[in-house]
């Protein structure tokens, strides 16, 4: 089997049909991929919905779970995928039809790790409002670690997206990589930096394949980032990517980009805490990264503002405070 598909499902019983019928709409036979839908417990009739789907569409697989979240319901799909790529979508998106073949072809052809797609967002009124440009970045092949940072270049949304990029499921059962479970904001970004510390190809394709729709309600939209749950999260992210690193001989260059990581997990919930102007707040989280054997941020392999930040932050936790709030007012009357 060529492609597995996998869409979790929770409260989107609005757009799942649409999103099943775009994945079905397409250029290869139905033998040659899956489409896995975990519906984690979800409490509307997203699940009725596929069991009626199913009937009509033969590769429609359906997980049914008790409510464990994203992660958890793209891990079970993984689990039982069988397919030669694994392609995450997310239930209120939809992809371009008839576009498998061409992406597939490459996939295959130039034996990729990783292929980034090109995506367009559309407002609540179905009005597109940004796409991605990937004209000169097609051009090329990369190494997991150029492909990291060439993946988040100037003016990308949602760099941490794992949703419409194929992944090469041999290399995610090699390395056992799987989405981090209670990592409720930027769990994607986690998986995403542990699969490219390990890819060796890496290529991204200009054309638009995913259609991203932004709703109220969403999770990008969500004001979860500023919950406790969230920050907790961005200790067990650290936790988490630096007991993949313990776990293989990694490189040198594989090392630097897990010190990248680690900074950026550890500076952004900071800058969420200074951004709340509670000093209190800010310095318990200070006194729970101690705890956790993250009191200093290793600089080595850090770009740019990352660098800058993180050699105040170790410098001093309360210097950094007072610094942040600055850099930001200068940059934004700058610009």
């Amino acid at each position: 089997m060529r492609l597995s598909i996998i869409v979790p499902a929770y409260k989107v019983s609005d757009f799942i049909e649409k999103c099943i019928r775009s994945l079905e709409a397409q250029d290869i036979p139905k033998s040659e991929y899956e489409i896995i839908v975990t519906n984690d417990g979800s409490p509307d009739n997203c699940k009725e919905i596929i069991e009626t789907l199913q009937s009509e569409f033969s590769n429609l697989i359906l997980i049914n779970q008790e409510n464990q979240g994203v992660s958890m319901a793209r891990n079970n799909a993984i689990a039982i995928a069988k397919g030669t790529y694994i392609l995450p979508i997310d239930p209120d998106d939809y992809v371009v039809p008839n576009s498998f073949q061409k992406i597939l072809t490459k996939a295959e052809h130039q034996d990729l790790d990783i292929l980034y797609l090109g995506f367009e967002i559309f407002d609540a009124e179905s009005k597109s409002i940004w796409k991605t440009n990937y004209l000169e970045q097609e051009k090329y092949l990369y190494n997991g670690i150029d492909g990291y940072f060439i993946s988040r270049g100037f003016d990308v949304r949602d760099p941490d997206r794992s949703w419409g990029i194929l992944f090469k499921r041999q290399l995610l059962q090699k390395y056992e990589l799987t989405y981090p479970k209670d990592v409720p904001y930027l769990e994607d970004g986690l998986f995403l930096a542990k699969v490219f510390a390990v890819a060796q190809t890496v290529a991204f394709d200009n054309e638009v394949f995913y259609q991203r729709t932004t709703r109220k309600g969403s999770a990008t939209n969500s004001t979860l980032f500023f919950s406790e749950y969230a920050i907790q999260g961005f200790i067990n992210a650290i936790e988490d990517i630096k007991f993949f690193a313990s776990r293989y001989q990694f490189r040198n260059e594989q090392k630097l980009l897990i010190n990248h990581v680690v900074a950026k997990f550890t500076l952004l919930p900071l800058t969420s805490i200074i951004g709340q102007k509670s000093i209190r707040n800010y310095f318990q989280f200070v006194q729970r990264l101690k705890v956790n054997n993250c009191n200093k941020i290793a600089v080595e392999g850090l770009r740019l503002d990352y660098y800058k930040m993180a050699a105040i932050y170790n410098k001093s936790a309360l210097l950094f405070y007072f610094y942040y709030p600055i850099v930001t007012k200068i940059k934004n009357i700058t610009r």
